[in-house]
């Protein structure tokens, strides 16, 4: 069941966290990835530790997907350059694909695939989160971020390619009972996953002919 009145305390206190992050990363972009790692682990802890109450972790996921959408329109409001709006509209489309799909969860009893599709996806993140901190953080250590983009390529594309659609494809039936948004949103989602592999194998590929004789 979906609770309305969890939603406003929720967005306050993604933004308490993020505020608490920054007094020790003045870097707002090292600062939010932090703080998108944190949510993927509650969810993935809370899935595998607790999951016949996975309804609070899914209000909180809808609280932060929220709270980061907000984020991301304020700072386009900042910088409203066309490069910057390119940057950013990939993750303004997964956010409101990812808060329809997550109410869905909460107000559809055909739950199953779509619980586990989200813990696929948050599961395939966490890598991405691991070498963009690494990539800000210690961008001269030039092997160490290559080394870690390559985990990256091989951790995403297991789960979002791989695993994601093994899913979709032993839950065919249940897939097609949900409604015609719901199914194009998973689409939608399985597809932007397949064209960040993408990118992702093209970047290892340049980082091999970077160092190669």
């Amino acid at each position: 069941m979906f609770h309305i009145e969890y939603i406003l305390p929720i967005v306050a206190l993604w933004h308490t966290i993020t505020n608490e992050v920054r007094k020790f990363k003045q870097d707002h972009t090292v600062a939010n990835n932090i703080v998108c790692a944190i949510h993927s682990l509650v969810y993935i802890l809370h899935y595998n530790y607790n999951y016949d109450r996975v309804e609070y972790a899914i209000h909180v996921s809808i609280g932060y997907y929220i709270y980061d959408l907000l984020y991301i329109l304020q700072c386009l409001q900042a910088n409203a350059s066309g490069s910057n709006i390119r940057q950013r509209a990939p993750f303004i489309v997964h956010h409101i694909t990812g808060t329809y799909l997550l109410y869905n969860m909460l107000t559809n009893h055909n739950t199953g695939p779509l619980l586990e599709s989200y813990y696929v996806l948050e599961a395939s993140n966490l890598m991405l989160y691991l070498s963009y901190h690494l990539h800000k953080e210690y961008r001269s250590h030039k092997t160490l971020i290559s080394f870690s983009e390559f985990i990256q390529l091989l951790w995403y594309s297991y789960y979002r390619v791989y695993v994601f659609s093994m899913l979709l494809y032993h839950n065919q039936p249940r897939f097609f009972e949900l409604s015609r948004t719901s199914q194009c949103f998973i689409i939608v989602i399985y597809l932007m996953g397949v064209v960040w592999t993408c990118k992702l194998a093209k970047r290892n590929i340049a980082n091999y002919l970077a160092v190669a004789p």
